[in-house]
């Protein structure tokens, strides 16, 4: 497997976001945690180059850090994310993302975990979310080039609007979700790997309030210790705040070193 999670540095990851930064989003975890992990700690940090366009057009520039701590059957996971933007010739820095989960492995095929997560986006008008869950990952098809999972999440979530004038500001909502995902991946050879990861997320009090994302991953090992990644993402919210829209894609682009 191409361990891309052992990255010590990316030198250069361009995003081009071709569709709409549109909701609160769905964030795929799985590349990162399909990687087995070393025993004790270990870790990793990202720094990416962003251009978008959509709602908003901005270039900016990130760090995402990245710790691991496993001991035998327990996998502790920590990531957050900090963006510094510039939009039309202003600098802001509007946007914050952490999440930690633990996994602990039944057995061979059966994981269980629980995650929080909390996450502020004044591009997308989002004062707060924070949110807790928990449920099974199952390793329906494992090969030594391929495999199939499914994880099934119960999931609490809180979000909180901006009170930025818009129709819904300052809005709160409380909202029971069910999180579902699979993950299918497959080695060409020792230095091409593809992974598809499909999320659903509807709302358990109400089905017409659904979230998907579908995340396409390419990654090549150019050399044993740098790999070129290509994704591409399509991402729906049904219902999301006023003036944002529904659909958001975006095409990802990164070179990383591993040390």
């Amino acid at each position: 497997m191409l361990r891309a999670t052992h990255t010590a540095a990316a030198l250069v990851a361009f995003i081009l976001l071709c569709g709409d930064a549109a909701h609160a989003g769905i964030y795929n975890l799985q590349s990162i945690l399909a990687t087995e992990a070393e025993e004790g700690l270990s870790g990793a940090i990202s720094a990416a180059a962003d251009y978008r366009s959509g709602n908003v057009d901005y270039l900016f520039i990130s760090a995402t850090p990245l710790v691991r701590y496993r001991s035998g059957k327990h996998l502790v996971v920590g990531i957050t994310r900090a963006e510094h933007k510039t939009s039309k010739g202003d600098t802001i820095a509007s946007r914050s993302f952490e999440h930690v989960r633990y996994r602990y492995t039944f057995s061979q095929r059966l994981l269980g975990e629980v995650f929080a997560q909390h996450e502020f986006d004044a591009i997308k008008r989002l004062q707060l979310r924070a949110l807790v869950g928990m449920g099974p990952k199952i390793d329906i098809v494992e090969g030594t080039s391929y495999g199939v999972s499914v994880g099934l999440a119960y999931m609490l979530e809180y979000e909180r609007l901006q009170d930025d004038g818009a129709a819904d500001a300052g809005q709160s909502d409380l909202q029971h979700r069910n999180s579902s995902y699979l993950v299918a991946r497959y080695e060409l050879d020792d230095r091409v790997q593809l992974i598809e990861t499909m999320y659903v997320q509807p709302r358990l009090t109400g089905a017409s309030d659904t979230r998907l994302l579908s995340d396409s991953e390419l990654t090549v090992q150019v050399t044993k210790r740098v790999s070129f990644t290509s994704s591409f993402s399509i991402a729906y919210d049904s219902r999301p705040p006023a003036s944002i829209k529904r659909l958001d894609t975006a095409l990802v682009s990164s070179l990383t070193l591993q040390l």
